[in-house]
């Protein structure tokens, strides 16, 4: 999984956007996010968008060693705050049949 980092603040965020949002400096380099996240917070959506299979949904923030915040899906069956995953590359969604793939969460 790659991010971004701002070589003006050093703060390190995901998804790639065109400017850094702490410092608003253009000067950014892609870097590696690592293997090994810890979850702060979680929550279970029981009305999903369309295409979504996983029910309830699982949506969770992790941080990563360097200190970026990531939303994204998680696979585990219980969650607990404080726990450790890793980004893994999966199926997110099917849109029109078409599947959608992007990061989810899982338990190391």
């Amino acid at each position: 999984m790659k991010g971004v980092k701002c070589t003006n603040c050093a703060s390190v965020f995901y998804p790639k956007r065109d400017c850094c949002p702490k410092c608003k400096s253009t000067k950014l380099d892609e870097t590696e996010m690592g293997d090994s996240a810890v979850l702060i917070t979680h929550t279970e959506l029981w009305a999903v968008p369309k295409g979504i299979s996983q029910m309830p949904l699982v949506l969770g923030i992790v941080q990563f060693d360097n200190g970026a915040r990531v939303l994204g899906q998680l696979t585990a069956k219980e969650v607990k705050i404080g726990m450790h995953l890793k980004p893994v590359w999966a199926v997110v969604r099917k849109i029109q049949e078409k599947e959608v793939y992007g990061f989810k969460f899982e338990p190391v």
